[in-house]
């Protein structure tokens, strides 16, 4: 199965929580408010970005507080994205879980732990998971309470470490897996993914692992859920790689409405999966005149940047937002008649993205192929580059490297 088909995650949300008490009581340990605001909402929007469009929660405890939250949930959702929810009856394990919602997974999917979050680019996970089963892994200084993995230079996991025989910088599951509905059979009702499942998989030579160094934290204690109120709000707050459509990700072949006259720039989808993976946002602003001048309309460009969306997720590459501007002040279409405050060389496009992100404006970075471009970035206080064509990813990697160390340079505990 492609990477692109694969858009259901899946977030256990049934766990008892016991160990922060009575915070845990009648609310489930995701749903738990993290600086205002439950922290599921950050695991659901990072899927959302990342291009997963049908979205499972595994309730179990408080499973009223989950129906609750799908269904707020359900009225902000992206156009095309869907929740649903599966009760189990009781506890069943991690493993029962997922699998008495059987009806409901798809094929193969993304499972995450919903107390978790392991910040790294989730579309490496699937690339890993080509050829079975994979999960993520992260390092930790010492083994301490962690059984460790031992993973082959294939990428095959070859052994699951029981706690206390490792020593030194080790590997441990970060929380993170793709699995097919076909793992699950052979078990008893009640099963863990982890004790039961991982195992036999391991024992297979079926399970894989992705290594990543990504910001990581369970949110289970209570020191780290405290840690957790200011932590996440910062961690989320990062820099934005603004992109020009025509003319930088794909050529400007003069009113690009369709999937049939677009032509990609040389390592695009490069550039954007490299933007991914260091933790940069990757927004597209683009100027549509076409759309004025009637050669196409609004739903065709809709359309054309879901096509693009679909491609790049195809080659693990995400873009986070979209912004286009059908106005000009020469259109021949009356409604769009209009100098635009979205329009290039104005803000406006830039200014919503930031309203709508976290972004560092400092450390953010404009790329344009045109004057316009730059005039947009300069009067949204962004720093930017121009694009005069060749490889994308070429020319990018340099600024995008420069950016992250311009960030590190900056960081609290750099």
């Amino acid at each position: 199965m492609a990477v692109a088909d694969i858009r259901q995650c899946v977030i256990l949300l049934g766990g008892l929580g016991t160990r922060l008490g009575a915070l845990t009581r009648a609310m489930p340990k995701p749903l738990l408010d993290v600086a205002g605001k439950p922290f599921v909402d950050v695991l659901v929007g990072e899927a959302l970005r990342r291009g997963f469009t049908d979205l499972l929660l595994l309730a179990g405890h408080a499973a009223d507080v989950v129906q609750d939250y799908a269904e707020g949930l359900r009225a902000r959702l992206p156009a095309g994205a869907s929740v649903t929810v599966s009760v189990e009856p009781e506890p069943m394990g991690t493993g029962g879980g997922v699998r008495f919602a059987g009806d409901l997974l798809a094929d193969r999917f993304l499972l995450l732990n919903g107390d978790t979050w392991f910040d790294f680019h989730w579309l490496d996970l699937l690339q890993a998971a080509t050829l079975g089963p994979a999960l993520a892994a992260r390092p930790v200084p010492a083994a301490d309470r962690y059984e460790t993995l031992e993973i082959a230079s294939d990428g095959r996991v070859t052994r699951i470490v029981p706690r206390g025989e490792a020593a030194g910088e080790v590997l441990i599951n970060g929380g993170a897996y793709v699995l097919d509905k076909a793992d699950l059979l052979g078990f008893p009702e009640k099963f863990s993914i982890e004790t039961d499942l991982l195992p036999q998989l391991v024992l297979q030579g079926r399970l894989r692992a992705v290594a990543r160094t990504g910001y990581f934290i369970d949110i289970g204690v209570p020191e780290s859920y405290a840690e957790a109120q200011t932590a996440i709000p910062r961690q989320r707050t990062r820099p934005a790689l603004f992109l020009d459509r025509d003319g930088v990700l794909n050529h400007d072949d003069h009113y690009v409405g369709s999937p049939d006259r677009l032509r990609w720039m040389d390592g695009a989808a490069d550039a954007v999966r490299l933007a991914n993976q260091l933790g940069i946002y990757v927004f597209v602003v683009t100027n549509q005149a076409g759309v004025a001048k009637g050669h196409y309309g609004e739903a065709d460009v809709q359309a054309l940047h879901q096509w693009m969306a679909a491609q790049l997720r195809q080659s693990g590459a995400t873009i986070d937002d979209w912004r286009y501007c059908p106005f000009h002040p020469d259109a021949t279409v009356a409604a769009y008649a209009s100098a635009h405050s979205w329009r290039k060389p104005a803000p406006g496009m830039l200014n919503d993205l930031m309203a709508q992100w976290p972004v560092q404006r400092e450390h953010s970075l404009l790329v344009g192929d045109q004057s316009t471009d730059l005039a947009a970035a300069a009067a949204a206080g962004i720093a930017a580059v121009p694009f005069a064509g060749g490889n994308l990813h070429h020319f990018l990697a340099p600024h995008l490297a420069a950016m992250t160390k311009q960030i590190k340079a900056g960081a609290p505990d750099a």
